[in-house]
């Protein structure tokens, strides 16, 4: 039952898309249909080929369909897609400016696809003829409005074989109705005999199969993997555009939740800081966090400080380690104020041109902090900002702030942009996150593919079992991610099962294969599976993450200590990019 839980994906009633994820260099408009096509609900049936390649091209050594959907009980439509600026339609000759090839017939494009592909599947037998192909050709850059009451025809094609951006909405109506159009129109003539019933879903998986046949390939998980980050770097690329809207401020701060590509944008605004030759401090709150940051941002030589902020305030103070078990008090008062004085005597360990502040909301509610970080920076210095409210997930419900308006009485040129757009998670796990919580996580929309695999994993764990259970799922998750992208996340600290595993607190004779094997495998070094706190570990991210010890005497502990449990969720649940499974305690 755990392998079935793990492995099979939820099943969605969406048309199948072959490939399953828009191909590599697709442009704009196939995009756009692509993210059209794969969100079509309650037609499982469908299948959809998206730049399907035609070498026994009818007319030409070799073409291209845009799009083939073929549709059971009704037939197969051919679909080409064009994003121009702007349609010209004069005396049979069609202008698409803004296209490679402005006056090419886009008609006719389809037309020779279509008659290829049909020619294609009678010569293999897959079909006998009387099977509707029907052609369309999408602008889903301009509305249909744009052409007022007159609709665009001739003698050379019909209004309904057109659709436009406005129909990127709805687009099994649109693929529907130039069926059902096409099928009407022919009904008539006793040279067409169209038969819609006879495209059967087994007919249908037939030409599948004779389409894609030829190209059936296995791609190793590696291959798999690395598609994955090419797809996720894109992504992140296309967010950059944000950093050129606000260039000209002096003070932004970005808003967003967690996925969105903030630390990607803060990593490039201190990137771009060095080309310029400015000296820059990147840091956070986060130990892990800060981490990460170095790495994003360590690919130029230059005058960059990336550090975690209570490790900038030791080297402003002139110290060389934290006090052994430092309490949070000598992180939150102690070491602020002696970085003050320090930057107060020697403002040269500060000037920094540029302050930018990823998670800026664990700062946010300290006041010290924000002396340090005002301190910092040079007179008429530049501050780049990131956060998310919800991520305050150590500080009190009842002393929590709102980020943005604390920083904005400190700067008050300070720039509030919101960030919405979901770069990092599959999609199906983000809709499954959100119910679990109970609300919306705040994405406008998500960038990866409808069609990218993950979801979250519901396993309950009877008392007792924990460590099995705990051990059962890595297992199955190691397989399919490997060690470096599994993480274990707890609300507790020490007190957590993986953690007691590996200190040897845990000891259960009728399971020590599976502690063997997790104190082998758990740890925080390359090749292991990390461990530790949902707080300690906020600033990670790993393909699959496993979320334990969520029983009663959490959420105690969490009400106990006046902690939003829900936010304690959110952050452990937009930890993971495909697969999140909670291990809780089974309802008595």
């Amino acid at each position: 039952m755990l392998t079935r839980l793990l492995l099979v994906a939820s099943v969605v009633a969406v048309p199948r898309m072959v490939p399953a994820v828009a191909r590599f260099g697709a442009n704009t408009s196939e995009r756009r249909l692509f993210t059209a096509f794969e969100g079509i609900k309650a037609r499982p049936d469908w299948v959809v080929f998206h730049s399907l390649v035609v070498r026994q091209h009818v007319d030409k050594l070799m073409g291209e369909a845009d799009f083939v959907v073929a549709v059971p009980g009704r037939g197969v439509v051919v679909v080409e897609a064009k994003a121009p600026r702007s349609v010209e339609y004069r005396d049979g000759t069609w202008t698409l400016d803004g296209t490679p090839h402005p006056h090419k017939s886009p008609l006719e494009q389809v037309d020779g696809a279509a008659r290829s592909i049909r020619a294609y599947l009678r010569r293999e037998g897959v079909i006998d003829g009387s099977e509707p192909f029907a052609r369309l050709l999408w602008f889903t850059s301009i509305g249909r409005h744009h052409f007022g009451t007159r609709p665009p025809s001739d003698l050379t094609f019909f209004e309904w074989e057109l659709a436009w951006a406005d129909d990127l909405a709805r687009p099994a109506e649109i693929v529907e109705r130039v069926l059902d159009e096409h099928v009407a129109w022919h009904a008539n003539s006793d040279h067409v005999d169209h038969d819609p019933s006879g495209v059967t879903v087994e007919k249908v998986e037939r030409i599948a199969q004779a389409l894609t046949r030829d190209f059936d390939v296995v791609a190793d998980e590696r291959d798999a993997k690395r598609e994955a980050e090419a797809r996720e770097t894109a992504v992140l690329a296309e967010q950059r555009f944000a950093l050129e809207l606000v260039s000209a401020n002096r003070a932004v701060y970005f808003d967003g939740p967690a996925g969105t590509g903030k630390s990607h944008l803060v990593a490039q605004a201190a990137i771009e800081a060095i080309k310029r030759g400015e000296r820059t401090l990147l840091t956070c709150w986060n130990v892990v966090m800060a981490e990460r940051l170095r790495v994003a941002a360590k690919v130029l030589n230059g005058p960059l400080a990336v550090a975690d902020l209570g490790s900038v305030m030791l080297r402003v103070a002139g110290l060389d380690s934290h006090p052994e078990d430092a309490p949070d008090a000598w992180y939150q008062h102690d070491l602020p104020r002696l970085a003050l004085a320090a930057l107060a005597e020697h403002p040269e360990r500060g000037g920094y041109r540029n302050v930018i502040v990823d998670e800026v909301q664990d700062i946010a509610g300290n006041q010290l902090l924000l002396d340090v970080l005002g301190a910092l920076g040079a007179e008429e210095g530049r501050y780049m900002l990131a956060g998310d409210e919800r991520q305050q997930i150590m500080r009190r419900v009842a002393d929590r702030v709102d980020p943005f308006a604390v920083l904005k009485e400190r700067i008050p040129d300070l720039v509030n942009v919101r960030i919405r757009r979901g770069c990092r998670q599959a999609p199906a796990l983000v809709a499954q996150a959100e119910a679990l919580v109970g609300r919306p996580f705040g994405f406008t929309e998500h960038r990866l593919p409808q069609s990218t695999p993950g979801g979250v994993d519901r396993v309950a764990v009877t008392p007792g079992n924990e460590i099995a259970m705990l051990a059962g799922v890595l297992k199955l998750l190691t397989e399919q991610h490997g060690s470096d992208d599994v993480v274990v996340l707890s609300p507790w600290g020490s007190r957590s099962t993986a953690a007691r595993v590996v200190a040897g607190e845990l000891d259960d004779p009728a399971h020590a294969d599976d502690q063997r094997w997790l104190r082998a495998r758990l740890g925080n070094a390359p090749g292991r599976i990390r461990f530790g706190s949902i707080s300690k570990l906020k600033g990670i991210e790993a393909d699959a993450v496993v979320i334990s010890d969520l029983g009663p005497d959490a959420r105690e502990w969490a009400a106990a200590h006046d902690l939003d449990w829900d936010d304690l969720l959110y952050v452990a649940l937009t930890r993971a990019k495909h697969r999140v499974v909670l291990l809780e305690p089974r309802a008595e």
